[in-house]
């Protein structure tokens, strides 16, 4: 199966095209079953038979209701507390906000009560249990967790716009139908609202204090909570959040750009595959931006599930997928870690790579699945009321369009530097542009009041160096707004860093405990060294020489040692891509096309161990390669190859190492024989 796709989205705002386009930002080994270790904190994750124990206080306005199948095995205890749509009429229509509460599991009161929100907008929160418990599993001796489904997601009466959800119109017309059938209550989804939800909810179950975890758009929610009750706080963690400084027009949109070379730069220099192609990888990618933006390419090429698109990649094409693809795909910045290769190619008149990584990138106009795990009509109804919008809501659209312009006019020539203002207003990347045709009818309540109070209390913000969806200079602002806050950067990490290291969910969950930062050393170096690409040889004699084996007998010369490298960039390349699917794949069996010509099929078993098998797979288009490939769930590879094509005298190969593994880049051990000669070499495993 897609391993991904059986977890739940740790999701961003302000990507209004792809939220939920990925099931998870989660490194894709790190699946978490019951009865599973926790492969972050190394505690055990089971379901939970004892009577949870329930405030004395609870409200009897909470209407107890019966838990998922997988909620109720774990502990909980499920509910909804009516409150009211439309807070300027109380007495008016009603919406059930859902809750599941975990109790801990120690005797006596609770310390508190966690409350986690993983973004969004659009993204419900209970249908990633799973994670949040496992992340977080040794907190739940003292804490309970409560975990809210925000008013218009999960089973908070999420909001289902078909046109939107279901990607059966325009972008222009669904989102206008979406606006239109929701009518005045398109004002009413706003994250000061969705703050007063969780307060009512924290109140009707009894509890005074709380922790509060927010990822993403999480921030969001926790800024608009922290402003208005903060007396209820003990603490604050924010992961990668977004806060108020993101909400002003173009801001998120211009540090995402910028933050482009810096992920791109450290993707490829920590990898000692991608360094030793790319020593200047900033001008590298600038010259692919100027070469894309004076001529665009046009082509076809094959989807994450195997189907042929057509690719359009042009700036902006090429922005979105430098900002999104580390967030929406599955693998571990599999597009941005190809991405300076591509550009190369396509310098030599070779384009393929690069429309591949543009056909991985999932469209603006998509199915989106079953709203109750993502509301696409819940993003632009949080998204675009928070945001401070470069236009007036009751300016009909001719002129939004007129004023949007004009804004974009006046900001500086560099605001979305090395990418031009075009690129960075497109609507694959703006906000501010996809918010065009929604509706405000009335103001909403914004996320925080004009002059909020920040509370004085233990705050810990982290963001990952690599994270271009929020970046980090995005993140220190909000971090600044928090008096007690300390702000930490986690080496080698993207998108909401307990998703990514050990390190970082280590430190989140003993913060929770303590109240302490503790020792963040273990931020600044790479947990794991991400898996780039140097080159696409287009035949083998472009490929990058294997390095002889000391300890071994090779036998083979520089151009089949070559051949060795092409073969093992063949079937990595399979490995990385059967972690790349479409939304909501979930089938045991992942299909994919090779670079040049030939497929391969990867399964995983009940223990998440892959096995990848390839079939006439070319990355080089004289070499081909056949054979399986074990990942193990340890993160151990092994494979057996037989390579042909009229770039080698053919033979057989060995290939053993690992993958994705935490620790300093090793090798591949590769054995065998080419053209009856011994093969002992080696290749970098990233």
């Amino acid at each position: 199966m897609k391993r991904n796709t059986l977890l739940p989205a740790i999701l961003i705002a302000s990507l209004a095209t792809v939220l939920a386009q990925a099931q998870t930002i989660v490194p894709s080994r790190v699946r978490f079953p019951q009865h599973q270790p926790n492969r972050l904190s190394g505690q055990t994750l089971t379901p939970r038979t004892q009577s949870p124990r329930l405030a004395t206080t609870v409200s009897p306005d909470v209407i107890w209701v019966q838990c998922p199948a997988e909620a109720h095995s774990l502990g909980a205890t499920c509910g909804k507390l009516p409150v009211p749509l439309d807070r300027q009429h109380p007495a008016g229509a009603k919406i059930g906000i859902y809750f599941e509460r975990y109790p801990h599991t120690n005797p006596g009161p609770a310390e508190s009560a966690i409350l986690v929100n993983t973004g969004g907008p659009g993204v419900g929160t209970t249908p990633q249990r799973s994670i949040i418990l496992t992340i977080f599993a040794q907190n739940l001796d003292v804490h309970d967790f409560l975990l809210i489904d925000d008013r218009g997601t999960g089973f908070s009466a999420a909001i289902n716009c078909e046109e939107l959800q279901h990607g059966t119109a325009r972008f222009e017309k669904a989102e206008s139908d979406c606006a239109a059938q929701l009518g005045d209550a398109d004002s009413l989804y706003g994250t000061g609202d969705v703050a007063m939800d969780t307060d009512a909810v924290r109140a009707a179950l009894g509890y005074d204090r709380v922790d509060y975890w927010g990822g993403s758009y999480g921030g969001e929610d926790v800024t608009a909570y922290a402003t208005r009750f903060g007396e209820h706080l003990r603490s604050i963690i924010l992961d990668a959040p977004m806060g108020t400084p993101g909400l002003k027009a173009f801001l998120l949109d211009g540090n995402e750009a910028r933050s482009t070379v810096r992920e791109i730069r450290l993707d490829c220099l920590r990898s000692p595959t991608c360094s030793a192609d790319h020593s200047n990888p900033d001008a590298e990618f600038v010259r692919l931006i100027q070469l894309i933006r004076s001529d665009p390419i046009q082509g076809w090429a094959y989807d994450p599930n195997g189907n042929p698109v057509l690719v359009t990649m042009d700036e902006a094409a090429l922005l979105y997928l430098a900002i999104y693809a580390p967030i929406f795909e599955y693998g571990k910045f599999v597009g941005t870690g190809e991405l300076l290769a591509a550009g190369e190619s396509l310098s030599h008149g070779d384009p393929a790579p690069l429309l591949r990584l543009g056909a991985e990138i999932i469209p603006l106009v998509t199915d989106y699945g079953d709203p109750t795990g993502y509301s696409q009509g819940d993003f632009f109804a949080t998204g675009c009321v928070d945001a401070h919008e470069p236009w007036e809501w009751s300016a009909p659209l001719p002129e939004r369009l007129r004023q949007f312009g004009d804004a974009v006019e006046d900001l500086p020539p560099d605001h979305f530097a090395p990418f031009s203002k075009a690129a960075g207003t497109s609507l694959g990347v703006s906000l501010e542009k996809q918010c065009l045709w929604w509706q405000k009818p009335r103001p909403s309540s914004p996320v925080t009041a004009s002059h909020p109070m920040y509370p004085n209390v233990p705050t810990l913000v982290m963001d990952g160096d690599m994270d271009s969806g929020v970046p980090m200079e995005e993140v220190r602002q909000v971090a600044a707004l928090f008096p007690q806050s300390t702000f930490v950067t986690v080496a080698e990490a993207g998108h909401v860093t307990a998703a990514w290291t050990q390190c970082a969910a280590t430190l989140q969950s003993q913060f929770f405990e303590t109240l302490q930062v503790g020792d963040t050393r273990c931020t600044e170096t790479p947990e794991t060294v991400l898996p780039a690409l140097g080159r696409f040889p287009l035949i083998a004699a472009h490929a990058r020489p294997a390095e002889v084996d000391s300890s071994g007998a090779n036998e083979i010369g520089v151009h089949e040692r070559r051949v060795v490298t092409v073969a093992v960039v063949t079937a990595i390349d399979a490995v990385k891509r059967s972690t790349l699917g479409g939304i909501g794949v979930v089938a045991a069996t992942s299909k994919g096309v090779s670079l040049r010509s030939g497929t391969f099929e990867s399964t995983v078993d009940a223990n998440l161990n892959e096995t990848t098998s390839l079939k006439n797979c070319s990355f080089a288009s004289d070499v081909i390669v056949n054979g399986t490939v074990m990942w193990g769930s340890d993160m151990s590879l092994t494979a057996d190859l037989t390579v042909s094509g009229s770039g080698t005298s053919g033979g057989t190969l060995h290939i053993v190492g690992t993958f994705e593994a935490p620790g300093p880049v090793g090798s591949f051990k590769i054995s065998g024989r080419l053209g009856g000669r011994k093969v002992a070499v080696l290749v970098p495993e990233a």
